[in-house]
């Protein structure tokens, strides 16, 4: 039984090798498998599915109407309702200093006002500093101050997840980068097609490469001999005076002289064969430059 299932599964292998090398076509192109998601990430998603509260879409009616039943103050209704306070602008309300400036001064009743504000919008309250090195509030406490502010960065905190809020304020790592096989090959420019064409000089590498120059000491004066002796205790060799350079003076420098170029011996080329001197060759020498010299392409008359 096992060698006659063995047999017909390598007849169909057979078989679907014939097939695909028959149709290429067919073959299924595998693509490159990207590097799994870590843990860190798979958190983040997890994070990012955490609802925003609904308070949020509250109009200002909505936002009077919690004040008289929930917060069982309908004295502050008018409050609510002249300073134009909707569900988002109701969490500024969470700072007791904002209040009073509402014609809220009673301490109980700011102190019930913020703490249902709290409740509906899962925020911590700030007793003290957690950590010198971490922020006051909680994280997610920023996510949902972030998205309850408006203005010309609507768009951002419209799009932003919790974990790009986060990453902004680098409270969490950066997202990691996903390199799939071919962003990890390593580039290199391929040094094909490469042409060599025979007796055709390289071409020069215009590259120039700057060197210091030391200036020329040049002095405009020359010491010439005396024409009279004025000191008599100074020797005849070292009666000298100072001399301007002038024309037809020695050593002179013409300033607008121009400059003779050196020749310059021509550079050999490979399409011109080199001379064949065969003068003082003997013997073998002699037989094997008469071999390399060029010879006429046409008989001579």
């Amino acid at each position: 039984m096992y060698l006659s299932f063995s047999v017909v599964t390598h007849q169909q292998a057979h078989q679907e090798s014939i097939i695909l090398c028959q149709f290429p076509l067919l073959r299924k192109l595998k693509p490159c498998q990207h590097t799994p998601l870590t843990l860190y990430e798979l958190a983040a998603a997890v994070v990012d599915q955490f609802p925003y509260p609904d308070h949020f879409s509250w109009s200002e009616k909505q936002v009077a109407e919690w004040m008289a039943n929930v917060a069982g103050l309908p004295q502050y209704q008018s409050c609510i309702l002249e300073n134009h306070i909707n569900g988002r602008r109701l969490l500024r309300l969470e700072d007791p200093s904002v209040l009073p400036e509402m014609n809220i001064h009673d301490w109980l009743h700011i102190k019930r006002i913020t703490n249902e504000i709290r409740k509906i919008f899962t925020i911590d309250f700030i007793r003290f500093a957690r950590s010198v090195g971490l922020p006051l509030r909680k994280p997610l406490t920023h996510c949902t101050w972030f998205k309850s502010l408006t203005g010309p960065t609507w768009g951002i905190r419209q799009n932003w997840d919790r974990c790009d809020i986060l990453r902004w304020m680098k409270i969490i790592m950066p997202e990691p980068v996903y390199l799939d096989h071919w962003d990890l090959v390593w580039y290199e420019k391929p040094d094909f097609p490469r042409l060599v064409l025979a007796r055709i000089p390289a071409a020069d590498r215009h590259e120039f490469i700057p060197h210091f120059i030391e200036p020329e000491d040049y002095c405009n004066e020359y010491l010439a001999p005396r024409k009279y002796r004025l000191q008599t205790n100074v020797p005849d060799d070292m009666q000298f005076i100072w001399m301007e350079h002038r024309p037809g003076s020695p050593s002179y420098k013409d300033p607008n002289a121009v400059k003779a170029k050196k020749p310059k011996p021509p550079k050999p080329s490979r399409l011109v064969p080199k001379k064949i001197n065969l003068k003082g060759l003997a013997g073998k020498d002699l037989i094997l430059a008469r071999r390399r010299m060029p010879k006429p392409k046409f008989m001579k008359k």
